[in-house]
């Protein structure tokens, strides 16, 4: 959603300053190009990235998640790292939380809600106002194209229908000078299918009521339909219709009409009064198409559309790991003579052999000391690769005392290192026996992703309560995850069932583990190896 409400945001802005700038231009040009930017917000932008034809496109292109840290823009198959995706295990308040994309939904749908409410007003409205209205063929010489019925409605004059139109003519209005122009107005306002446009910014404006961008560019779009209609009634009645606007809208009943959010969408000629006294002071100005105008408008369609390319959402849950290659940055030839000596420093880490791993593990850090400092997301990058590396090699070792001290050396206090290696340490205190310093990462870990972690975190943490024979914490460390086919999580389980004594959980779970696990007394398994991404590259 990130990127969504990034490219939809810098589109209207983008906008909005561009409407200011055509101040002088043909209202009906500014009002297309504020249709333009509220179109935009039903663009899903955030797909845009996982399409065939923008494949190859991320040169030109920057992510919108490398503005928030994220797992994913570092290390595409992220299974043994923590995530923002599961709870923190002692702050159940965050279940409660919804998502982003859920809340959006429900805005949106409540928003949906709210326009059948207005189209129900509407109705109703059009119900009483035949009720309470009578034909006036007396004026077909004024208009014969729409039929025009009077009715003691507050406002002078407005029109309906989108089928068949009516113009609705306040009674009193019949014996004042200004009955031409009212009149040619609401013809104008449906003669350019105004009536039409008006029910979609409706609908637009219902849909995104929470969002002040969008009520901003309808507010303003509505605007530029009256300057608009304004326009075309000057040049077919000249100055007459000028006078006759400024009769009508100064007068002091028209001022005390108040807009109303859930009022159906009507074309009338009564607005605010500061927008009125606009509306006269613009038809002393002659509004002609230059060629500046057109230029200003193409320039700023050009930055819309530059914005909307730019913006790649890096961490859409949609991707496939093998995608995630295609959508990186491209790296520097430094960085690849780097990751090139890396690799062949570290040619026995794939090894069984003690002296392979040994020799590879002494090339990793001969690598790092020797290497120049990269700048940016490059050395942020490598240095984590070389280190999960280096994590793999230990371990295979068993020497988790080399991992510990080999993360203080790397990542010095104030070298802000990348948060979800505290998963790394955590497994190697588990290794050590030293519980309460791995409950005391994970539970830091968790803090850090607002209450979330990752499958593999949240199983690491359930390890150390087990430990430490904290069963409830590790059982609702646990509990929290959602991960039906999580087999590592679903033996700790059964483990703490046994050490409850609850039988009953224990043959619930019993057909989701393996058959060696699925014994009395429950066994732990042991820790898998941790990942490296450069193995394949070995």
């Amino acid at each position: 959603m990130t990127d969504y409400l990034l490219t939809c945001t810098l589109i209207s802005l983008c906008i909005l300053l561009t409407v200011k700038g055509l101040k002088n231009a043909p209202a009906r040009l500014n009002f297309y190009i504020l249709m333009i930017a509220l179109a935009c917000w039903f663009v899903p932008w955030q797909y845009f990235s996982q399409l065939p034809l923008f494949e190859g496109a991320n040169r030109y292109t920057f992510n919108v998640a490398q503005l928030i840290p994220d797992v994913k823009a570092l290390i595409p198959n992220a299974e043994q790292v923590a995530t923002k995706d599961e709870l923190q295990s002692d702050m159940v308040i965050w279940d409660l939380l919804p998502s982003l994309s859920n809340v959006f939904m429900v805005l949106v749908l409540a928003g949906f809600g709210l326009f059948l409410l207005r189209v129900g007003l509407y109705v109703k409205l059009i119900k009483n106002l035949y009720i309470n209205s009578k034909p006036s063929p007396e004026l077909n010489h004024i208009n014969n194209q729409y039929p025009i019925r009077l009715t003691t409605h507050t406002e002078p004059a407005f029109a309906t229908g989108l089928i068949k139109p009516v113009i609705w003519l306040e009674s009193t209005m019949t014996h004042r000078k200004e009955l031409d122009s009212v009149i040619q107005h609401e013809v104008t306002h449906l003669q350019q299918g105004d009536i039409y446009w008006t029910w979609l910014i409706c609908f637009i404006e219902s849909v995104f009521w929470w969002n002040p961008i969008c009520l901003k560019l309808t507010g303003l779009a509505k605007e530029q339909l009256e300057l608009s209609c304004d326009e075309l009634c000057m040049q077919k009645l000249k100055g007459k219709y000028q006078l006759d606007l400024a009769s009508l809208l100064l007068q002091e009943q028209n001022a005390k009409s108040s807009p109303n959010f859930f009022t159906p969408p009507l074309l009338n000629i009564a607005h605010s009064k500061s927008f009125n006294i606009q509306r006269i002071k613009m038809l002393n100005k002659e509004k002609t198409m230059k060629s500046k105008y057109l230029v200003m408008v193409a320039a700023a369609m050009s930055f819309s559309a530059l914005a909307a390319a730019q913006i790649v959402d890096g961490s859409s849950d949609n991707k496939q790991p093998s995608n995630n290659t295609s959508q990186a940055p491209v790296k520097s030839e430094e960085y690849k003579q780097q990751l090139a000596q890396l690799l062949k420093s570290a040619a026995g880490a794939k090894s069984d052999t003690p002296e392979l791993l040994n020799q590879a593990a002494q090339g990793i850090q001969d690598w790092h000391l020797n290497r120049d400092k990269l700048t940016g997301f490059e050395e942020a990058e490598i240095k984590l690769q070389s280190f999960r590396l280096l994590n793999h090699v230990y371990s295979k070792l068993e020497q988790y005392e080399d991992i510990l001290s080999s993360y203080e050396k790397w990542y010095e206090p104030g070298s802000n290192p990348p948060y979800f290696l505290k998963n790394s340490l955590a497994t190697a205190y588990i290794q050590l026996g030293r519980y309460e310093l791995a409950v005391a990462e994970l539970e830091d870990l968790s803090k850090q992703l607002e209450g979330k972690l990752h499958v593999g975190s949240a199983d690491n943490l359930a390890l150390a309560y087990i430990y430490l024979d904290d069963y409830d914490k590790a059982l609702k460390t646990l509990e929290q995850v959602d991960a039906k086919d999580d087999v590592y999580g679903n033996i700790l389980k059964y483990y703490v069932y046994d050490k409850q004594n609850n039988r009953k959980k224990m043959d619930e779970i019993k057909s989701k583990i393996p058959e060696a696990f699925a014994v009395t007394p429950a066994l732990l398994p042991q820790s898998g190896l941790p990942g490296s991404q450069l193995l394949r590259l070995l």
